[in-house]
């Protein structure tokens, strides 16, 4: 809302409209009243990216400051801390990704041993690509992109060994065109956005320098590069901001509602008995009292006094019941709101999030609507995310000049018992 000096054509504007002269407050300023500000919707939009000026490097910031570098980190505390829901799909989508892991396109061909080789052969931390496919897919499902440093034999070229990079620990360069929005170089760091619960933050100005993969490049960037896979979107060149970032403030809300009903069973959110006594004693003598009063009446009840102190030495002491307006409606109908906007901006239904539907339906029809549902997120959202995913992987084992590898998730499917009849007793 901003104030807005009235100097005469409102009421003109009023005259006109019903011919009638309104009547306008006499004042030495004249008539103030207050009128809504337009905001332009592009103007909030989160995440924001900036350039630091030292060294370009591109900030990833999260809704909560202009510049904090935090856009992954504040994901990654959403997915531990906010909303079940959230969490849920997020596992979801990592598991369907997943599948069966990585195997050969064709397993009967000459080639598909030495990809299986190169898919096993371990980095210098003891993992190798397959069990790197799990991390994969969950930075897939959270962050819908995902980070492998290559390392070349530096005799043949040839790509040695992959190592999984989270992809909070990477920020980008941006580019000396600033009409491209090609990334060249990227720098590695784990002090990117850390933020602590007083509101300070310790961003990282620059991290180690790292080239993008560029297979004719290999020898001039030390045998050493990055390949990013992402999902492309408006307004993301750079960074990949997920498809389900809309609905951020839903599954922020369904972390403030459950901390509020932690706050009224813990801590007494609201009194339910007001206690007045009489006179005005000082801030020492209240807290001996009130920590009296908790020792002798210990337990959640005793948090939800309010103590009144009165100036009057005369007053008696009053003991009044403290009426709260019941919010359970409320909480129930913002659960359900929170509950429904996150399916929908995750492009699922509740019963993938592990939510049971209302309506009493029997045990088969609720697995066979979770099934068809299950096998239709797989075809619209999950699938090609898994291409994309693959296609990456599959860069790679070409630059090797292996074959490539797919993966298969199997539908899901429910295999019910049929009901029996009623056995005839013998007679």
């Amino acid at each position: 809302m901003s104030r807005v000096k009235d100097n005469g054509n409102l009421a003109k504007t009023v005259h006109e409209m019903t011919g009638q002269k309104p009547v306008v407050i006499d004042s030495k300023d004249s008539f103030n009243y207050l009128m809504p500000t337009m905001q332009k919707l592009y103007n909030l939009l989160q995440p924001a990216m900036t350039t630091v000026e030292a060294n370009n490097l591109i900030y990833f910031n999260s809704s909560e400051l202009i510049a904090d570098n935090a856009y992954p980190i504040q994901l990654i505390e959403y997915y531990h801390n906010a909303s079940a829901t959230f969490s849920n799909f997020i596992n979801l989508r990592r598991n369907m990704l997943i599948g069966n892991g990585l195997e050969p396109v064709d397993s009967n061909t000459s080639g598909a041993t030495a990809t299986i080789e190169f898919l096993q052969r371990e980095n210098e931390y003891g993992e190798n690509l397959q069990e790197i496919w799990s991390k994969l897919c969950f930075d897939y499902s959270l962050f819908e992109s995902y980070f492998l440093e290559l390392l070349y034999n530096p005799t043949n070229g040839l790509i040695e060994s992959v190592v999984h990079t989270s992809p909070d620990t990477v920020r980008a360069v941006a580019n000396i065109n600033p009409n491209l929005p090609y990334v060249n170089e990227w720098h590695l760091s784990r002090n990117f956005g850390i933020t602590n619960k007083v509101g300070k933050n310790r961003t990282a100005w620059t991290g180690i320098p790292i080239s993008n993969y560029n297979k004719s490049t290999w020898a001039q960037d030390g045998a050493r590069q990055l390949i990013n896979c992402r999902r492309y979107g408006a307004g993301n060149e750079v960074y990949s901001i997920p498809s389900f970032n809309s609905i951020l403030g839903y599954v922020e809300l369904d972390a403030q509602l459950a901390k509020y009903s932690l706050n009224s069973v813990v801590k007494g959110f609201t009194p339910q008995t007001i206690v007045v006594l009489a006179g005005n004693p000082d801030k020492k003598t209240k807290d001996e009292f009130v920590n009296k009063f908790k020792m002798k009446y210990t337990g959640a009840d005793a948090e939800r006094v309010l103590f009144v102190w009165t100036v009057d030495n005369e007053t008696k002491p009053e003991i009044m019941p403290f009426q709260n307006a019941d919010v359970t409606p409320m909480l129930e109908l913002l659960n359900n709101i929170c509950a429904q906007k996150i399916a929908s901006g995750m492009g699922g239904n509740l019963e993938l999030a592990g939510i049971q539907s209302t309506g009493g339906q029997s045990l088969q029809a609720d697995a066979n609507k979770i099934a068809v549902s299950y096998n239709f997120y797989y075809m619209v959202h999950i699938l090609p995310m898994q291409k994309q995913m693959v296609e990456t992987i599959n860069k790679l084992l070409r630059h090797n000049t292996l074959d490539e590898v797919t993966v298969i998730t199997p539908p899901l499917k429910f295999d019910l018992p049929n009901s029996q009849p009623a056995a005839t007793p013998n007679i």
